[in-house]
Parts: C-alpha cells; sequence; structure tokens
C-alpha cells in the first residue's frame, strides 16, 4: 500500500487566470502591497505554502533581441519586496524555451532551502529593442 503523504500541488497565480492578458511589451506584476492597510494581500497567497514552482514560456516574440525574465518577489511585513526566485531570460519560443525553478522547505541542498513569508507577487521584465513583445506567455506559479 502506498499513501500521498504530502500535499498535493495546486496552481496558485496564472497570468492567463489573471485577467492581464497572454501578450506582455512592458515590464509587470501580479499585483503590489498596499501599504494603507496592515492587514495587506496580495494576489499570490503563500500562507499555506512550502514549496513553489515557477514556469515561464511564450509561444512568439518580437523585436531585436528580446528576452523575458520572469521572478518571484516575497514581502517582509514592510512590503519590501524581496526577490526570491529568479527564471533564467527566455528568448527562444515554445516549452523547450520555457524557463522553470522551484524553492521552499525542500530544496535541491540544505543551503537552498527557503522559507516563504504569507505574501508574494510574480514580476516580469522585457528587454531588448526594437519594441519586444512576447505573445501567447504562460506563467504559473504551482505550490505545495
Amino acid at each position: 500500500m502506498s499513501a500521498n503523504l504530502g500535499k498535493p500541488a495546486r496552481l496558485i497565480w496564472s497570468l492567463t487566470g489573471s485577467a492581464l492578458g497572454t501578450t506582455l511589451a512592458a515590464d509587470g506584476d501580479s499585483g503590489g502591497w498596499d501599504q494603507s492597510n496592515l492587514n495587506a494581500v496580495t494576489p499570490v497567497d503563500l500562507r499555506d505554502v512550502e514549496d513553489v514552482w515557477l514556469t515561464a514560456l511564450c509561444t512568439g516574440h518580437s523585436g531585436t533581441t528580446p528576452t523575458l525574465t520572469v521572478s518571484l518577489n516575497v514581502f517582509d511585513d514592510g512590503g519590501n519586496a524581496w526577490q526570491a526566485l529568479a527564471l533564467a531570460a527566455i528568448n527562444t519560443d515554445g516549452v523547450g524555451g520555457g524557463k522553470q525553478a522551484s524553492s521552499g522547505l525542500h530544496g535541491g541542498a540544505a543551503s537552498s532551502y527557503f522559507v516563504l513569508p504569507s505574501w508574494g507577487q510574480v514580476a516580469w521584465a522585457i528587454g531588448g529593442s526594437a519594441s519586444p513583445t512576447f505573445t501567447g506567455v504562460d506563467i504559473s506559479l504551482w505550490a505545495r
């Protein structure tokens, strides 16, 4: 008999589910910290999360030497954003050009373990020249 002793993975944020669209031509994020609210919340709720898996890919791009970088930022109690996880730059279309990274309490080595705070933010940056644009962008943040 085998038993599933761990938490099931679940999607906690995605670009397609955010109503932000899947064409990116400028830097952006999933939403910021409202410092006027002591009980501030963000669209990325990490309160019941031990581990995260961040993925990103696109189906098309334009411009000269375009790059798309995606990261997971976390917030401290003062609302300061800290980059917790960063993907290598995307400059190739499709799954083969997609990037992924994971972090949390269970890592590849003890030196990479990371305790997640309550709130986070998925952020992206566009680089290149001649008006770089990425289409069919899929950014997903999974957790358990």
